[in-house]
C-alpha cells in the first residue's frame, strides 16, 4: 500500500488531463471541449487539474486502501456533479460566461458527465499510484512539468 502525496496527484491530474484532452480535441466531435480551452484558455485546464486534484486528494484524506480510495472518488465526483448540477440550476448564470457554460454543457451531455468524470478521477488515482511506485519525487515533478508543457499547446493550439 503506498501513500499517495499531492504531488503526485498533481502530476497524474496534468498527465491525465492532457492525455483526455488530446483525445477529445482530436475527434471530430470534440465542439465543446475546443470551445472550453477556446473561451476559457488556461483557466480551463487549470480548473480541470484543479478538479481532479481536490476530488482525488479527498479520496486519500478518507482511508490508506486504495482499492477505497478509488471507490470513495467515484462518489465524490458524484457529489460534486450531482451539487454542481443542483447549483447551476438553482442561480442566474446570465451573468457569468463560465457559469452559462456549464450548464449548457450539462444539458448537451447529460449523464454522460458523470461517467466521464469518474473515468478521470479513477484514472488519476491509478497514475499516482503508478508514479508513486515507479519513479522518483525528481522525476514525477519532471514528468508534470514536461505533461504540463504538452497541456499548455494543447490549449492555445486547438
Amino acid at each position: 500500500m503506498n501513500y499517495h502525496t499531492i504531488l503526485t496527484l498533481i502530476v497524474a491530474a496534468v498527465i491525465i488531463d492532457t492525455i483526455g484532452g488530446y483525445i477529445l480535441l482530436l475527434r471530430k466531435n470534440g465542439k465543446t471541449i475546443r470551445e472550453w480551452y477556446s473561451k476559457f484558455t488556461i483557466g480551463a485546464y487549470t480548473m480541470d487539474i484543479a478538479s481532479l486534484t481536490i476530488g482525488t486528494y479527498l479520496a486519500t484524506l478518507l482511508t490508506p486502501n486504495f482499492y477505497m480510495q478509488l471507490v470513495y472518488v467515484v462518489i465524490i465526483g458524484l457529489i460534486h456533479d450531482t451539487s454542481f448540477a443542483i447549483f447551476l440550476n438553482s442561480v442566474n448564470t446570465k451573468s457569468s460566461k463560465i457559469l452559462e457554460f456549464f450548464k449548457d454543457y450539462a444539458k448537451e451531455y447529460g449523464k454522460k458527465i458523470l461517467l466521464v468524470d469518474a473515468l478521470m478521477l479513477v484514472s488519476t488515482m491509478l497514475v499516482s499510484n503508478y508514479l508513486l511506485n515507479t519513479f522518483s519525487n525528481a522525476n514525477i515533478i519532471f514528468l508534470g512539468v514536461l505533461t504540463f508543457y504538452f497541456g499548455l499547446l494543447m490549449v492555445y493550439s486547438f
